[in-house]
């Protein structure tokens, strides 16, 4: 039996996510508290709204290295952070794609778990997930790694295009 295997991807995604937050942070200051002075009923409820959210997404930050990518016997864990989980049957797993259409981790049938960052993988199933997500969308910091991982393991892998 294979030993089990992480793949990080909190290094493609987490600094996009960092300047979010401080954008969110300079939010809070400059807007919130600014019409709080002026408008404290409204203000107070709105500022103490935004600070959740800025906690909120600083603990998801912190959570993605914490919760990567990982094989464990035949399945696959794949996490966004603390915000999301799906856990694949590694015989369902069709093909794992490096290139892919345009818009495609956009589409009905897609299911993206990078965030606002760009996935560099696709994960194509056989049997779709509910409502009827057959494609799963990852990004990963060491795509390589995550390719010859799954090759061992007898799950098709696309080769990569050169650019």
């Amino acid at each position: 039996m294979s030993e089990p295997a992480e793949f990080a991807y909190h290094r493609g995604m987490a600094p996009i996510l960092w300047v979010f937050f401080a954008l969110a942070l300079i939010e809070l200051f400059a807007v919130h508290l600014l019409v709080a002075t002026r408008w404290p009923a409204v203000g107070w409820p709105l500022s103490i709204l935004s600070g959740c959210a800025v906690l909120w997404t600083l603990l998801l930050i912190r959570s993605l290295p914490r919760r990567p990518h990982r094989i464990e016997g035949r399945k696959l864990v794949l996490n966004f952070g603390s915000l999301h989980d799906v856990t694949l049957e590694l015989a369902n797993i069709a093909a794992v794609q490096s290139a892919w259409e345009a818009g495609g981790d956009k589409a009905a049938d897609a299911l993206k778990l990078s965030g606002i960052a760009y996935p560099n993988r696709c994960l194509v199933l056989a049997k779709p997930l509910p409502r009827g997500k057959a494609r799963v969308f990852i990004r990963l910091d060491d795509p390589a790694a995550f390719d010859a991982a799954l090759a061992a393991r007898g799950v098709p892998v696309s080769p990569q295009r050169a650019s």
